[in-house]
C-alpha cells in the first residue's frame, strides 16, 4: 500500500518550511522511519519500498520549490522516466534514517534528481531518478522547462559521471 498519510505529512511539513530555488545546489532532507508496513520477510526494509519512499523526497523537494503551482499554471505534469538504484546496507524494522534528495540537473531531453538513504553516515541506498515534465502534447522539453522558469538553459552542466551513467543504461536518450 502506498504510505499517503506519510506523504500528506511531508508535504504539509514542507509547505511550512523555507522555500527554495529549483536550480539551487540544496540537499533537501527528510527523516524517515521504517514502519511495520515497509518491511519484507527477512524483517528489514524492503527494495522495493525503498523506491515507494523515495517519492516522499521528491514530493518534499518539490513542495519546497513550490512545483504545483508550477505545473499548474502551465498545465503540466511530471513523470518518472527511470531509476538507476544501488543498495549497500540493511534497515531492519523501526530504524530511523534521512532521506536526501536534490536536483543533479538536466540534458537536453531529461531532468535528474540524486537521492540517498543514510543512516549514521553511511549510505545505504542511493538512486539516481530520471524525469520529465508532460503536457496533453507529451512531453516537454528541458529547454521550455526552464524558460517557463525564468533559468538560463544549459544542459552541459550536468555532472559527467551522471552523462557516462546514462551511456551505458539499456534504453538510450
Amino acid at each position: 500500500m502506498y504510505p499517503i498519510f506519510r506523504l500528506f505529512r511531508v508535504i504539509a511539513k514542507s509547505k511550512l518550511q523555507k522555500k527554495i530555488s529549483f536550480d539551487s545546489a540544496h540537499n533537501e532532507s527528510i527523516n524517515l522511519r521504517v514502519l511495520p508496513q515497509d518491511i519484507d520477510l527477512f524483517m528489514e526494509l524492503n527494495n522495493g519500498r525503498y523506491v515507494t519512499l523515495l517519492d516522499l523526497g521528491r514530493f518534499s523537494y518539490g513542495a519546497k520549490v513550490n512545483m504545483g503551482s508550477f505545473l499548474k499554471k502551465n498545465n503540466w505534469s511530471l513523470t518518472i522516466v527511470g531509476t538507476y538504484n544501488e543498495y549497500r546496507y540493511r534497515l531492519r524494522i523501526f530504524q530511523r534514517f534521512e532521506l536526501q534528495t536534490r536536483i543533479l540537473g538536466y540534458d537536453e531531453k531529461w531532468f535528474y534528481f540524486f537521492q540517498k538513504i543514510v543512516k549514521d553516515g553511511k549510505i545505504h541506498m542511493a538512486s539516481v531518478v530520471k524525469f520529465s515534465y508532460t503536457s496533453k502534447k507529451g512531453l516537454v522539453s528541458p529547454k521550455e522547462v526552464t524558460k517557463a522558469m525564468g533559468i538560463k538553459y544549459d544542459p552541459d552542466q550536468l555532472p559527467d559521471w551522471i552523462q557516462d551513467l546514462t551511456k551505458h543504461l539499456l534504453f538510450k536518450k
